[in-house]
């Protein structure tokens, strides 16, 4: 009840699920934070708040089990489709019932779900999520108001994430904003160039608090560039260490991390097991073109320099840059096994709405389609500059199988075998933790995705090989 006795509205937030044809997408189901945060300040503002991810119930919701006042709907680009299905139900099942549609998507293409909600968000809607819910602006789309101090972000509700019983690794995200401009990104279109952190304190009670939610002491740090700030990941992993947390965690760097290998050791004493990072290219001039800051040497030293540092290395890399050329990506699942990369993806450039590549791409007339459910890294929605769009699809197929190949898992074992009875002569086991069985396991795990993917993936090669020029590359 409010102070004047009035009710609060009740408010389901729901985040869809992606396309179910990316098989990598599905294989860590985690829930975003900024659904999070909105349903936590409206709890705690009194409303009575419910928030269902389909990813993480593992099932399609059923719009006639979730009446409420108010229906919150988050769309990436790759659920987008998905997001206005819903919209639809909800409005024919609940007449008059207010729909408000926010996220990525909606942020860069408003105008997707003109026909289908009260209320597009564009942005950081924290600081005016009780307007929006309340309808206190008079026009559709609703500009948010970027948090300036990420400090004054309440602590996570997690209880109010229905039928999440359990987790195995807790996301939680420490800053926003990015100071790099990757020319494929769409973190700097939604959260600014500006790096707004919280401080080690912060961060540790953020963590202190999600782990009285769930059993499990592994953490994924959502950062888009979590050590972007290197001095506040140094007094973090002291107070983790000071403080006994024996907590797992991973998160998503840049190579440069590799330029204080003081830090990297610290991070690895404090708990840091994987570091996922965004190579991209093997190409200098492909990297160049990207905006990456950063060079093929570069991605060699990091390699060597985190490994050597105890942490495992999850490399990114991207295909179908203008500069790529077919025997430049054959050479990239190469260069990952020569270099030991523990775990690597290979994902096909994608032109997200409102990133410089898709503007260039369309004013070149070189989209395929708009069909927002394949933008997820896995297809080909582009005509390539120097291949034909099926022999790009080929080549992604062809590295993950050439990654994790058989051979490949098959020496990856030995060298397991090999550094336990090396180690075991001189009592020290860190090249064991390192070379994990727990790693070894994940390997496998992504060879079976693999398998899947090319069955999943027929009808889309069949599309790509129709569509295909005969004066394209071979």
């Amino acid at each position: 009840m409010t102070a004047d006795g009035s009710t609060k509205k009740s408010v389901v937030f729901i985040e869809p699920a992606g396309a179910a044809a990316n098989v990598f997408d599905n294989f860590m189901k985690l829930p975003l934070t900024g659904t999070l945060y909105l349903g936590t300040i409206l709890r705690d503002a009194g409303y009575s708040v419910r928030i269902y991810n389909e990813s993480v119930l593992r099932e399609r919701i059923d719009p006639f089990a979730i009446s409420a006042d108010v229906y919150c709907i988050s769309s990436l680009t790759t659920s987008c489709v998905r997001a206005k299905t819903l919209a639809n139900q909800i409005r024919r099942v609940y007449p008059g019932r207010r729909v408000i549609i926010g996220g990525i998507h909606a942020s860069l293409l408003p105008d997707d779900f003109a026909d289908v909600a009260d209320c597009i968000v564009q942005g950081e809607a924290e600081k005016n999520i009780v307007d929006i819910v309340e309808g206190r602006y008079p026009g559709k789309i609703v500009q948010g108001q970027a948090i300036d101090d990420v400090e004054q972000l309440p602590f996570i509700n997690y209880s109010l994430i229905q039928g999440l019983d359990s987790m195995d690794i807790i996301p939680v995200m420490t800053s926003r904003g990015c100071p790099f401009d990757c020319n494929f990104c769409t973190v700097t279109k939604i959260f600014g160039k500006k790096f707004r952190m919280q401080s080690p304190q912060r961060i540790i009670a953020e963590v202190k608090h999600a782990l009285a939610f769930f059993k499990t002491r592994s953490i994924f740090f959502y950062d888009d560039n979590f050590t972007a700030n290197q001095q506040r990941i140094d007094g973090l992993c002291d107070l983790i260490m000071s403080e006994g947390l024996n907590i797992s965690w991973s998160a998503q760097v840049r190579q440069d991390i590799a330029n204080n290998p003081a830090l990297l050791g610290k991070m690895a004493r404090a708990g840091c097991r994987v570091v996922y990072i965004g190579f991209e290219s093997i190409s200098d001039e492909t990297l160049k073109a990207m905006h990456k800051s950063q060079t093929r040497r570069d991605i060699e030293v990091s390699i060597r320099v985190i490994q050597q540092a105890g942490i495992n290395v999850h490399g990114m890399f991207i295909f179908g840059d203008d500069n790529d050329t077919v025997e430049s990506l054959r050479q990239t699942a190469v260069f990952a096994i020569n270099q030991h990369i523990d775990t690597a993806q290979f994902m096909i450039l994608t032109p997200f709405p409102g990133t410089p590549v898709y503007d260039k791409l369309v004013a070149e007339k070189r989209l395929f389609h708009r069909q927002w459910e394949y933008y997820n890294g896995m297809f080909t929605v582009f005509q390539p500059k120097t291949m034909t769009a099926s022999r790009l699809q080929q080549e992604m197929v062809s590295a993950y199988r050439k990654f994790y190949s058989l051979q490949h898992l098959s020496l990856e074992a030995l060298k397991l075998v090999f550094n336990v009875l090396l180690d075991a002569l001189v009592w020290d086991f860190r090249r064991v933790f390192r070379f994990s069985f727990e790693t070894l396991l994940l390997k496998a795990g992504f060879k079976f995705l693999v398998s899947r993917f090319a069955k999943t993936y027929a009808s889309y090669f069949k599309f790509l090989d129709e569509i295909d020029t005969p004066t394209a590359g071979k």
